[in-house]
């Protein structure tokens, strides 16, 4: 595979990640802990045994002293005890103190969380509850932050969730990374665009599935060419015949017109004008089929800017002209037209005529015919509705594909299924599309052009 430096497989990469996720995890609790020392050793945070140390500061101070309410941290609760177990004073409620006065009596010098100092003195007792726990020197940041071990495990882990956050984005954006090579392959062979050269990816297991579309690619390749070239063939062996059928219909054509100048007798004379009908719808079809072959193989698109109104105005001159021949009345509404449009004129108006000419065919004598043009920002859309019968339920369905006739009753004798497919091939290649619906003005077919501007 060229062009690939190194490659490692989905689970190495993985490896790698976590192996860096660790070593990364490892630091930030190294740096959390060092943080905490060194909040300690700067007197940032206070010690665990901090309250305890300072009440055996001052223990033999609180054993003289009358009034110990200064000499004991604010943030302890105390209580002094006569020998009988009356509170002479403290920052406790009697229902506390008398708690404090049980768990001592009962010699122990804990209970949960809390601590309890004795301190002995003339006619009674002092009892100090604390806890043995970091906090911070700062009052405010200790009056909103009781512990600080807790805190610091909290901060602890938020940086672990930030590191897998981070972690995974990463992994993602490698991933995507990778898989944005396999998607634009894919992407390349379902548009038939089979020139490209594949760029391979750092991923063994990727690189497999590309190695796959890569093989997959070469011979779809060598398949389509297969097909185009038959296509091909195909196409130029139609119109070959199309065109070689019309020498001997020439010939058939000709001896019939010369019988027909001859003093035919009636019956022979029917039977000759059948000949000549028939030759006419076969001349009809053979001219359908040369369309179609010039219509698929008129690919380069000349797209250039054109007068608009002009163009429309020729538009209605030429429906005009087609429907004299039935009496049709050919009435056109244009409003709001943008004065140029960038499209190829030749094939947007053979694509617009053929549907006049079919409206003109399907519909009856003294019937009418509407062109109207409505235009946005975005879109132009060229509508032909006829008075005649309309289109059935299966012809709005079926009625642009290749040979379709639908109903014998609405389709014409010189019709072959041909009209609408041309028409449909020639507005595609303006970025178009064609709607068949039924009119609710006139009672016939109408027919959408639209296509973007």
């Amino acid at each position: 595979m060229e062009g690939v430096k190194k490659q490692k497989s989905i689970s190495k990469i993985f490896a790698i990640y976590i192996v860096c996720f660790c070593i990364v995890a490892v630091l930030l609790v190294v740096f959390n802990f060092t943080l905490f020392a060194f909040g300690i050793q700067t007197g940032y945070i206070l010690p665990a045994n901090y309250y305890q140390q300072r009440i055996e500061e001052q223990r033999k101070t609180i054993e003289q002293a009358e009034d110990v309410k200064d000499l004991i941290p604010q943030e302890c609760k105390y209580a002094v005890y006569d020998l009988n177990g009356n509170m002479l004073q403290g920052n406790v409620s009697e229902a506390k103190a008398l708690d404090m006065w049980n768990i001592v009596q009962s010699d122990s010098r804990s209970s949960g969380i809390y601590f309890y100092a004795v301190i002995q003195r003339d006619n009674g007792i002092c009892v100090v509850e604390y806890m043995i726990n970091a906090s911070f020197a700062n009052p405010i940041l200790r009056r909103n932050i009781r512990n600080v071990e807790i805190a610091s495990y909290i901060f602890l882990f938020s940086l672990f969730a930030i590191e897998i956050i981070i972690f995974s984005k990463f992994f993602k954006r490698r991933l995507v990374k990778e898989m944005k090579i396999l998607k634009d392959t894919t992407e390349n062979i379902q548009m038939e665009n089979l020139d490209f050269k594949i760029e391979y990816s750092n991923i063994v297991e990727i690189n497999d599935i590309l190695g796959a579309l890569d093989k997959m690619k070469l011979e779809l390749k060598e398949a389509l060419a297969k097909q185009w070239n038959m296509e091909e063939m195909r196409k130029e062996q139609i119109a070959a015949l199309a065109h070689d059928i019309k020498t001997p219909l020439t010939i058939i054509k000709g001896n019939s017109e010369l019988l027909d100048e001859l003093d035919l007798k009636p019956d022979q004379a029917e039977f000759n004008n059948n000949i000549l009908n028939e030759i006419k719808n076969m001349e009809s079809y053979i001219k359908s089929l040369i369309e179609i072959m010039k219509s698929e193989k008129e690919c380069v698109l000349e797209k250039r800017q054109i007068n608009f109104i002009k163009f429309i105005d020729y538009i209605v001159e030429q429906g005009t002209l087609i429907s004299i021949n039935k009496q049709l009345k050919f009435k056109s509404e244009a409003k709001d037209i943008p004065k140029c449009i960038l499209v190829d004129e030749e094939s947007l108006k053979r694509s617009i005529i053929n549907v006049i000419s079919n409206a003109v065919d399907y519909c009856p004598i003294d019937g009418e015919i509407l062109f109207s043009v409505n235009s946005n920002d975005r879109s132009i859309e060229f509508i032909i509705e006829d008075s005649g019968r309309g289109f059935t339920k299966e012809e709005l369905n079926y009625a642009t594909e290749e040979f379709f006739q639908g109903d014998k009753s609405r389709t014409s004798k010189n019709h072959y299924g041909m009209g609408l497919y041309i028409t449909k091939k020639l507005i595609e290649k303006n970025n178009g599309n064609i709607y068949l619906d039924n009119s609710e003005k006139l009672g016939g077919a109408k027919v959408i052009l639209k296509i973007l501007v």
